[in-house]
Formats: structure tokens, C-alpha cells, sequence
């Protein structure tokens, strides 16, 4: 029995919850090395654990196509935006440099925008 290809709206569905499960991978990574592999931040470990959860599952909810999916991929990412933007705030107005965190939050940062953009976009498109 051969497989149905995916429907235009399907792929998009699956596209846009893969981009968004690899931003939540990036999240659990940033809370892996904040809890001291790479330096103890825990002020920074946490809300990225707290991120990386949150938008994994709205990732899921979206690839599933259930009801209401993309409401939760949508509220789930600009969380996801919010706490970056948190993020950002507190590493620029921190007494320390901390280079490599702000590279990550400012590429994490149009990553999101990308995602609410194909998100507004699909929905457009859809309906």
C-alpha cells in the first residue's frame, strides 16, 4: 500500500513543527550547559528548560493537527519570543560580558520571529 502524499496545509504543519522542535532542542541545550556543564547560571537554566518544554509541545500539538494546534504553536512560540527577549534584556544590562549568550539569544531571537511569521502565514493561507 503506498503512502498519500501530504497535503500542502499538512506539510507546512509538519515543516513549520520540525523548525520549531529544533528551536526547542537549542533551548534544552542552553539549560544543559547553564546547569554547569559549560558555567552555573541557573537564573538562565531554568526559564530555558521551562522554554525548551513549552514550545517542544506546542511543536508536537502542531505536527498532530488536534484541535486548536495552531493557537498552542502560536501562544507557545511568542512565549518562547517573550522569554528571549527577557533573556536579551538581561544579558545587555548585566555587569559581565557574555558574547556567546548574546549570539545565541539574537539568532534565537529571528529564528522565533521566522517561525511566528510562517505560523501568521499558514493561517492566512489556510483559512
Amino acid at each position: 500500500m503506498k503512502a498519500q502524499p501530504l497535503a500542502p496545509a499538512n506539510q507546512s504543519s509538519i515543516l513549520i513543527g520540525r523548525l520549531m522542535l529544533a528551536e526547542a532542542a537549542t533551548f534544552a541545550i542552553a539549560s544543559v550547559l547553564h546547569f554547569g556543564v559549560a558555567e552555573t547560571f541557573i537564573g538562565a537554566a531554568v526559564p530555558e528548560a521551562i522554554i525548551a518544554i513549552v514550545l517542544g509541545a506546542g511543536a508536537v500539538a502542531l505536527m498532530r493537527r488536534g484541535a486548536g494546534s495552531w493557537w498552542l504553536a502560536l501562544a507557545t512560540t511568542l512565549f518562547a519570543l517573550l522569554g528571549v527577549i527577557i533573556g536579551l534584556s538581561v544579558i545587555l544590562g548585566g555587569r559581565d560580558s557574555r558574547p556567546v549568550d548574546l549570539a545565541y539569544h539574537a539568532t534565537i531571537f529571528v529564528a522565533l520571529v521566522i517561525t511566528v511569521v510562517l505560523l501568521l502565514a499558514r493561517r492566512q493561507t489556510k483559512y
